[in-house]
C-alpha cells in the first residue's frame, strides 16, 4: 500500500512558496541593480559614447563592489532558513546578528580602498582608453562606492524580509530606489551637469533611501528576526560564506571575464566595440539577475526541505524551478531576438549607428547562450540547498568563467567579432552538458533524472512506506485526512490509542486552520507530513493562513472556559513537543509524539 498522498508530485503550497521567494529575492536583487541600469540608459542618452565606454571600462569594479555586498546575503538567507526549519529561531537571530557585523565592516572597509585607489584602477582598466575616458572612470568609482553600504544591506535584507513575512516593503524599496535614481540622474544632466560623478552619487543617494525603508521592518512589532549581541559564533559566519562563495565565484568570474572581452575588444576592434559589450552588459544586468534569484530561490526552498528531510519535496521543488527557468529563458530569448535593436536604443544614443548595431548583436548571441545555461542556475541552487557546495562551485565557475572566456576569446582571437559572437553560443551549450555530469556518476535506473542529478543519498529522507502525506483545502478534506491517518498509523504498528491520538491531532489542527486560518484568503493550503519510522513520530503541518501560534496562544490567552479550547489543549499537552516557526509567508509547525 503506498501511503504517500499523489499530491506531492505537483505540491501547490511548494509552487505558491517558490513563487512568493522568487519574488522577494528578484526584487531584491533588481532593486541593488537598478541605479545602475538607470545610470547606464541615462548616460548612453545624455553624455556620449565616451561616457558609455567608461561605464564598460569600470564594470569590473563595480561587479566587484557587488560581489562584496552580495558576499554574505544570500548566505545569511540560506542559514537562517535552515534554523527556522529546525525550529531554532534564537540560532537564526545570531546568524543573522554577525554577518550584519561582519558585512558592514568588509563594505565600508572596501569602500575606502576604492576611493583612495580610484586613479590607480582607472589606469589599470582603461590602459589603452584616452585621458578623458579615464577621468570619468575615476569620477563615477569615487561616487559609486558611498552606494556599498546601502547596497549591501538591500542584498541582505531582501532575503531576511521573505523569512520574515515582509513582501510589500521589499516592493516599495525597489520603487523608491527607482524613482530616486531617475529623478536624480535626470536633474544631474539637466540641471546640475554633474556628469559621471554626479551619476554616482546619485545612485548612492537612491540606494540609501531604499535601505531606510527596508530597515523600516525592524521598528514593526511583530517580525521574528532582530538583532543580537548574545551568543555570537564566528562559525556561522564561516557557514555563512561557504553559501556565499557560489556568489563570490559567480560575480569575480563576471567581473574576469568582462576585463579579458574588454582586453580582446579593444584589440581588435576598437573602443566602440567596448562600449557595444558594455550595452549588452547593461541589457542583460536585469535578466541575470533573475537567473541569480532563482538559484537563491532554489537554494532556500530546498535549505527548508533539506532541513525536515522532505525528500519529495526537494524532487518537486527543483523540478519546479528547472521548467520555470527554461520557459522564462525561452521567452526572453525570443523577445530579444526581435527587439534586441530597441534594447540597445535604450543604453546608447542613435547617433552612435556602428556601435548601436553590434550591441544588437551582442544582444542576441548572449541571449541564447543564457538559454541552454539557464539549467545550470537552478542545480547551483539544489546543490547549495542540499550542502554540495563543490559542485556549486564547479558548475558556476563553468558558467561564468571557464566556458565563456574560452570559447570566446579563442574563436574571437581567430575570427575578430563573429567568432566572439559564436564563442557566446557555444559557452552556453558546454555549460548545459556540464549540468549533465552528475547523471555519469549517479546511475541509478530507480531514480528519476531530477533526483539523479541532485544526488541525493539513498538513505536520504525517511522511506516511503514510513510516510504519510495530504493536502487539504476544505473540512471534507481535513476529515478525509484524519481518517487515513488513523488507518496509516495503525499499519505501522502504533496502538489503537495512539493512532486516535494522532487522527485527532490532523482534525484538531488543520479543523482550526480552515475555520480560523483561511479567512480572507483567495485559497487555503495545508500541507502534511506524518512519519513514524520506528524511532521516532513526528506531524508537520504546513499552511499558508494567518499566523496563528497554538503553544503561545495558549499561554497568553486561555480563556477561562477551558473548553473553548479543548482541541488546542488536548494538541499542546499530549504531544513532547511543539514547534511553531512563522516563515517565509508560511505557517510551520512540528509535533513529536
Amino acid at each position: 500500500m503506498n501511503n504517500i498522498d499523489s499530491t506531492g508530485k505537483g505540491n501547490q503550497l511548494i509552487k505558491n512558496t517558490y513563487t512568493g521567494i522568487f519574488v522577494i529575492n528578484a526584487v531584491a536583487m533588481i532593486s541593488a541593480m537598478l541605479c545602475q541600469i538607470v545610470d547606464a540608459v541615462v548616460t548612453g542618452q545624455f553624455l556620449g559614447t565616451a561616457a558609455v565606454a567608461a561605464y564598460g571600462l569600470i564594470t569590473p569594479i563595480v561587479m566587484l563592489a557587488n560581489l562584496l555586498c552580495n558576499l554574505l546575503g544570500p548566505g545569511v538567507n540560506i542559514i537562517c532558513t535552515r534554523h527556522m526549519g529546525k525550529a531554532r529561531p534564537d540560532r537564526c537571530n545570531q546568524v543573522f546578528s554577525i554577518v550584519m557585523i561582519a558585512d558592514t565592516i568588509l563594505v565600508i572597509s572596501a569602500a575606502i580602498l576604492f576611493f583612495l585607489s580610484a586613479p590607480s584602477i582607472a589606469y589599470r582598466l582603461g590602459e589603452t582608453a584616452d585621458a578623458q575616458v579615464q577621468g570619468m572612470m575615476i569620477d563615477y568609482i569615487r561616487g559609486f562606492v558611498f552606494a556599498m553600504p546601502s547596497m549591501c544591506l538591500s542584498m541582505g535584507l531582501g532575503g531576511i524580509m521573505m523569512l520574515d513575512n515582509d513582501r510589500k516593503r521589499s516592493l516599495i524599496a525597489l520603487l523608491v530606489t527607482f524613482a530616486g535614481d531617475v529623478i536624480l540622474d535626470l536633474a544631474n544632466v539637466l540641471f546640475f551637469h554633474g556628469g559621471m560623478l554626479g551619476m554616482a552619487a546619485a545612485t548612492s543617494v537612491s540606494t540609501f533611501l531604499g535601505a531606510l525603508v527596508l530597515l523600516s521592518h525592524f521598528f514593526t512589532k511583530n517580525h521574528i528576526v532582530r538583532f543580537t549581541p548574545k551568543g555570537l559564533r564566528l562559525n556561522d559566519l564561516k557557514e555563512v560564506l561557504l553559501c556565499g562563495i557560489s556568489s563570490l565565484i559567480t560575480l569575480g568570474s563576471q567581473a574576469i571575464r568582462i576585463f579579458m572581452f574588454n582586453a580582446l575588444l579593444l584589440a581588435i576592434a576598437g573602443s566602440g566595440a567596448v562600449a557595444a559589450l558594455a550595452v549588452a552588459n547593461s541589457a542583460f544586468s536585469i535578466i541575470i539577475n533573475l537567473a541569480v534569484s532563482m538559484l537563491v530561490t532554489t537554494s532556500t526552498l530546498c535549505s527548508m526541505l533539506y532541513g525536515e528531510e522532505d525528500r519529495s519535496g526537494l524532487i518537486d521543488a527543483v523540478t519546479l524551478s528547472l521548467k520555470t527557468a527554461v520557459k522564462c529563458f525561452i521567452v526572453i530569448a525570443a523577445f530579444l531576438m526581435v527587439f534586441a535593436h530597441p534594447v540597445a536604443a535604450m543604453f546608447l544614443s542613435g547617433s552612435a549607428a556602428g556601435e548601436l548595431s553590434q550591441a544588437a548583436r551582442f544582444i542576441r548571441f548572449i541571449s541564447i547562450q543564457y538559454l541552454f545555461a539557464s539549467p545550470s542556475f537552478v542545480l547551483c541552487g539544489a546543490y547549495q540547498g542540499t550542502k554540495r557546495m563543490g559542485w556549486t562551485y564547479w558548475l558556476s565557475f563553468l558558467r561564468e568563467c571557464v566556458t565563456p572566456i574560452l570559447c570566446c576569446m579563442v574563436l574571437g582571437r581567430t575570427f575578430g567579432l563573429s567568432g566572439m559572437e559564436s564563442g557566446f553560443i557555444a559557452a552556453g551549450i558546454l555549460t548545459l552538458i556540464c549540468c549533465f555530469v552528475p547523471l555519469l556518476l549517479n546511475r541509478s535506473t530507480k531514480s528519476a533524472v531530477v533526483e539523479r542529478l541532485m544526488l541525493l543519498s539513498d538513505h536520504f529522507g525517511a522511506k516511503p512506506e514510513d510516510m504519510f502525506e495530504a493536502e487539504m483545502k476544505t473540512m471534507d478534506d481535513v476529515m478525509d485526512a484524519s481518517r487515513r491517518a488513523f488507518v496509516f498509523c495503525e499499519n505501522k504498528g502504533m496502538g489503537e490509542h495512539d493512532a486516535r491520538r494522532t487522527s485527532l491531532f490532523v482534525e484538531e489542527v488543520c479543523g482550526n486552520t480552515v475555520l480560523h486560518g483561511f479567512t480572507g484568503r483567495r485559497e487555503g493550503i495545508i500541507d502534511m507530513r506524518i512519519v513514524v519510522d520506528g524511532e521516532s513520530e513526528m506531524i508537520r503541518f504546513r499552511d499558508n493562513g494567518t499566523a496563528f501560534d497554538p503553544v503561545d496562544w495558549l499561554k497568553r490567552c486561555r480563556p477561562e472556559d477551558p473548553t473553548s479550547a479543548t482541541g488546542i489543549a488536548i494538541v499542546v499537552g499530549l504531544a513532547k513537543d511543539v514547534q511553531y516557526i512563522p516563515a517565509m509567508g508560511l505557517n510551520n509547525l512540528i509535533i513529536q509524539l
